[in-house]
């Protein structure tokens, strides 16, 4: 055996791996690992703040139209029947924090949120106040809380007063037009009172601003610290038509107080004075077309009932008996 085949036994072999790593090689590595890690984090991080802005934008282009469909759901079925001085819708105007923030008030036919015990069960009102406002958000600066209006019984003020329910905290704006016919060219009014123009408008025109970025409590959003975006939204909704009709018409619900009485001897006496017990209960015999009696078609003697025949004449062109 070779002095040389001798040097390359297993022992060497063994020395040389004994020896290890050197401090070169370590700190190469570990600026390699360090240089990986810190890769992995930025794009871990960059994901993460991805997710969070769709997750926000997702909501927001959720809650927006959710938002404009109970608009839409309370004001389609606006109330207009036998409320006095036509109190029954009031959109105004109004500014706030620099942004529109206009308000509204009606009366609706949708069950009411409120609900109240009768014996064991909680019942809705079938006709309630509504309305919808802004206000500012305590905690947050130049953005706006809104809020819905309710009040489960119809009171001698309906525009006023009632118990409210937040919708949503982060609004920026809520501008509300009114349109007095279905083309959408014509002018649009930024107030609108039933009580002046004894109708409904044809159209509401509703624009509504969500903020979607995030906002730390007590800082502007128009700082450097915060990156704030805001969602649009729009709506047309058609109101009911034939509003001015319906509010001519006030009916005076019967109390049956002399029912007993209808096509008797009192209806007799009744028919001779002109019909002036009206109120008193005599709908019965004036809307049956009884003996004294005109009916709806206003032909015979209660002169009450008759002026409601031609009154509803008039507003449904019905033909006189």
């Amino acid at each position: 055996m070779t002095p040389r085949e001798r040097d390359d036994g297993p022992h060497d072999s063994i020395s040389r791996g004994a020896r290890g790593f050197t401090l070169v090689e370590v700190l190469v590595a570990l600026s390699i690992m360090s240089l990986v890690m810190v890769a992995l984090y930025s794009t871990l991080n960059t994901t993460l703040d991805t997710r969070d802005m769709l997750a926000r934008d997702v909501k927001a282009a959720r809650l927006g139209p959710q938002i404009l469909e109970l608009f839409e759901r309370d004001l389609r079925r606006a109330w207009t029947f036998n409320i006095e001085g036509d109190m029954v819708f009031k959109g105004e105007s109004r500014t706030m924090l620099g942004e529109s923030a206009d308000t509204l008030v009606f009366i609706s036919s949708v069950d009411s949120t409120l609900t109240q015990r009768v014996g064991d069960v909680e019942v809705s009102a079938d006709i309630c106040e509504t309305g919808y406002r802004l206000r500012p958000n305590p905690t947050v600066p130049d953005v706006l809380e809104l809020w819905r209006r309710q009040s489960f019984h119809i009171d001698e003020d309906p525009l006023e007063d009632g118990t409210y329910e937040l919708v949503h905290d982060r609004v920026i704006s809520l501008r509300l037009r009114y349109y007095a016919d279905e083309d959408i060219e014509t002018d649009e009014l930024e107030e609108w009172d039933a009580s002046e123009m004894h109708e409904l408008p044809s159209m509401v025109k509703i624009q509504l601003g969500i903020e979607v970025g995030p906002r730390t409590a007590g800082v502007s959003r128009n700082s450097d610290a915060n990156v704030s975006r805001v969602l649009w939204f729009e709506r047309l909704i058609p109101l009911q038509r034939d509003s001015a009709l319906t509010m001519r018409v006030h009916p005076l619900p019967p109390t049956f107080a002399d029912a007993a009485n209808a096509g008797g001897p009192n209806a007799a006496a009744d028919g001779e004075d002109g019909g002036e017990d009206i109120d008193e209960g005599d709908l019965g015999d004036e809307f049956e077309g009884g003996p004294n009696g005109g009916g709806l078609d206003g032909g015979g003697g209660g002169g009450d009932a008759g002026d409601l025949g031609d009154l509803l004449d008039d507003l449904f062109g019905g033909g006189g008996g």
